[in-house]
């Protein structure tokens, strides 16, 4: 036998021995899928947060927003709106960026729908379709599904009311811990309070309208450094809030909170 040849097979046979596995491993490496039931939680949390926008209902509008989200470990990474209908997926994205608890072997791209109907069989549904990439894995879809919306429609109350006047206050989709982890992500340390590692709680004053959004924002009482800026500025950034309601309709009121500023991990 010749032995150069023999010593050339071997080798190569070494060498796909040593890379067949290394590809095959790439070849598998791709988003997992996780089953339902380890998704409980996040579908329970969907459901009780994400509210049906009141004025979609009085306008009977009713369709499907898509997201997609990027995930590491667990750990939702990034999110962005696929399809994006108007007067339905606001605060969505935030509700679903703040989500923690998903399962830790939860790895790649997802695609989410959220699917909002209304239950009287005759509205205005919005139909259009999103592009999604073909390397993510389509998720169940969240229904938030409310009653028929009235026959007619009102005004909208324009007065701005105190907390105390209200029926239901306002709140921040997802409770207040969404809002300080909205805090946290977007509040960026400016060098003179990294230096001198200032940490605390910022008061605002503000207005929260009838349709949600935050209005007229005041620092009541800061820590300096440059952080009350920066805080003010992701208070006036802030996504929609669940307005108030007085006598079955949404109000403004005026409100106060403050944002808990935390030095960022080393």
């Amino acid at each position: 036998m010749n032995y150069r040849k023999l010593i050339a097979l071997s080798t190569l046979f070494l060498l796909l021995f040593t890379i067949l596995p290394t590809f095959a491993q790439n070849a598998t490496d791709s988003t997992t899928k996780v089953p339902a039931l380890q998704l409980k939680g996040f579908y329970k949390y969907m459901a009780a947060n994400v509210k049906y926008p009141g004025k979609a209902i009085l306008q009977n509008v009713q369709g499907t927003s898509i997201f997609l989200l990027k995930v590491e470990h667990g750990q939702i990474q990034h999110v962005e709106t696929a399809l994006n209908l108007e007067g339905l997926s606001e605060n969505v994205k935030t509700l679903i960026s703040t989500y923690t608890e998903l399962p830790k072997t939860m790895n790649g791209k997802y695609s989410l729908g959220v699917k909002f109907i209304i239950g009287n069989g005759s509205n205005t549904e919005v139909d259009e379709n999103a592009i999604i990439p073909a390397d993510y894995v389509k998720l169940p879809n969240v229904t938030i599904m409310t009653s028929s919306p009235p026959r007619t429609l009102t005004a909208p109350d324009i007065n701005t009311y105190g907390i105390e006047e209200v029926d239901t206050p306002p709140n921040f989709p997802g409770g207040y811990q969404a809002l300080q982890e909205y805090f946290y992500k977007t509040i960026k340390y400016p060098a003179e309070a990294l230096k001198n590692k200032v940490e605390g709680r910022i008061y605002f004053s503000f207005k929260i309208d009838y349709d949600g959004n935050v209005k007229n924002v005041k620092v009541l009482r800061g820590l300096g450094a440059g952080l009350d800026e920066v805080a003010k500025d992701a208070m006036k950034d802030c996504p929609k809030w669940n307005a108030a309601i007085k006598n079955g309709q949404t109000v403004s009121t005026k409100f106060s909170y403050f944002a808990e500023c935390r030095l960022p991990n080393p």
